[in-house]
């Protein structure tokens, strides 16, 4: 079974360090547990600090606490637009790709239950429901450029090297031979060092979201207690391509390598005619991931004084089901020269090679503090939180698994490239006139992977108005830190004393939330 190389994440691993689906999971499961700060445009607005704040759609995924701050109830509803752009460069050739696309950011409803206790003792006790999008996976990568380094079909061999299917198939596409030395086993009947043409093309899609059911109350107007109940599913799609265009070899250029009984070298053998030609070269994959899970979190915040709140957050672990599907398909045309369109032989299409895991994903515990301080015409707050990534757990979930090395692997991989983030959000408030106010904020995620600087941060403004005592709207535009990261397009062993080509991107997202929302 052949299994492509995904294009290298942060963590820059090289392919040589494990096997490929252990690197691309590796990825996964991080990206099934980290969460994006999502709910209102007000709080959007002010960084995503919501600890210590309350009084908000928010509050229901996040510090349910917050709920308790609820004299009336609430429903409102954010959309959002994500802006991706992507300027690449590869070889020095630069690609400029721009996404952009609306979707639904958050949904809630607060349902205040006053209590008949008076001025003492518990004052409410409010429920909220709301749907939330925590992390948006939507991209598109796409850059070029004409590579005199190495070949995709370095690639492939090392391929077949590792899984014989896959060499008893690519084998017929006649752009590799065996070495001499057959414990080598095989080399491309491509010229490495000759300028080719490549593309890579990587479309995804999807969303982590989270469906929560929240209680909330207020007791003497000085603790706020709550509890949730969180539904988390998770869906990605990724389509992945790389094209290659380039000569063939001449029988005398793969004689050194093959020795002289391979068909290469006969004018009457088969495999001759594909020997000084053009070919056209696609890798493809396409993955899909499904997930369902569960979390819960329990929130308090206290105020000792009118004008100050403290929080306290804690999430516990969610337990994650996941289900992965992979096509994998390599396909190979052949031409006289680069501007015929004329094919000299039938098409090569490999055997699509689907597969499909279950496992499953123990996100890590998150904890978080807040303050806040208000004032006669606003208030600032900020939040820390503890998210320890290095804790993430990989299970086996199908019943067919009998040897669990694979699993005590990449736990332990995790481990290895996995650290503790701390992360700070900051935020907020002026009221300008009784409808009027307005919004800023900034957020930073440090990194979570060891030996990698892949801190993010962003910042925010927002605006609020109140239409009448029911109705009111808020804006918020989010600008996320521009990163600089390297991609390449697949991975190379030792054996061809080669670096994997690298493209530098150069990442920048704008997010702009919208919301309406009634009191009732």
């Amino acid at each position: 079974m052949k299994k492509s190389l995904l294009t290298l994440s942060l963590l820059a691993l090289s392919a040589g360090m494990f096997n490929v689906f252990a690197q691309s999971t590796l990825n996964y499961v991080y990206d099934v547990s980290k969460d994006v700060t999502t709910g209102s445009a007000r709080f959007k607005g002010m960084g995503g600090v919501n600890t210590a704040l309350g009084g908000d759609i928010s509050s229901i995924s996040g510090n349910p606490a917050g709920l308790g701050f609820y004299g009336q109830s609430d429903i409102s509803v954010s959309v959002n637009y994500l802006n991706n752009n992507n300027k690449t460069n590869y070889f020095g050739n630069s690609t400029n790709q721009n996404s952009g696309k609306f979707g639904l950011e958050n949904v809630g409803i607060v349902l205040h239950v006053p209590s008949a206790n008076g001025g003492y003792g518990w004052q409410n006790l409010n429920v909220g429901v709301s749907y939330d999008r925590t992390n948006n996976l939507n991209d598109r990568l796409v850059y070029s450029g004409v590579n005199d380094q190495n070949t995709l079909v370095q690639y492939l061999s090392d391929q077949m090297y590792e899984f014989a299917d896959f060499a008893s198939d690519f084998s017929r596409s006649n752009l590799v031979e065996r070495f001499s030395d057959p414990s080598l086993g095989y080399f491309p009947t491509v010229l490495e060092k000759d300028p080719k043409s490549q593309q890579v093309d990587v479309l995804s899609s999807g969303y982590k979201a989270k469906t929560t059911l929240s209680f909330g109350g207020n007791y003497n107007n000085r603790f706020y207690l709550g509890g949730s109940l969180g539904l988390v599913s998770y869906k990605y799609d990724r389509n992945y391509s790389v094209y290659e265009t380039g000569w063939t070899k001449t029988p005398d250029e793969i004689r050194p390598d093959s020795g002289p009984n391979s068909g290469f070298l006969n004018p009457t053998h088969q495999k001759n005619k594909y020997t000084d030609i053009n070919y056209d070269l696609t890798d493809y994959e396409d993955n899909s991931l499904r997930g369902t899970g569960v979390n819960i979190a329990i929130g308090m915040i206290f105020k000792p004084t009118w004008d100050w709140n403290i929080g306290l957050h804690i999430v516990s672990p969610t337990w994650t089901t996941v289900k992965e599907e992979r096509n994998l398909e390599t396909v190979a045309d052949y031409y006289q020269d680069e501007n015929s369109s004329t094919k000299l032989h039938p098409t090569y299409n490999s055997n699509v090679s689907s597969t499909s895991y279950d496992y499953g994903v123990i996100s890590p515990l998150k904890a978080s503090v807040g303050l806040t301080k208000f004032f006669s015409r606003g208030l600032i707050s900020a939040d820390f939180e503890i998210v320890d990534y290095s804790s993430i757990q990989y299970q086996e979930t199908s019943t067919e698994v009998t040897d669990f090395s694979f699993e005590s692997d990449m736990n332990y991989d995790i481990k290895d490239y996995y650290k503790s983030a701390f992360n700070f959000r900051l935020g907020g408030e002026i009221i300008f006139t009784d409808r009027l106010s307005g919004r800023a904020g900034y957020r930073y995620f440090s990194s979570p992977f060891k030996g990698v600087n892949a801190a993010d941060h962003m910042t925010s403004i927002g605006l609020g108005y109140i239409i009448n005592q029911a109705l009111y709207v808020d804006i918020a535009a989010i600008q996320f830190k521009k990163l600089t990261y390297d991609s390449s397009p697949y991975g190379l062993s030792n054996l061809w004393l080669s670096s994997p080509p690298t493209a530098e991107v150069k990442n920048s997202r704008t997010n702009v939330v919208l919301t309406l929302g009634a009191k009732f």
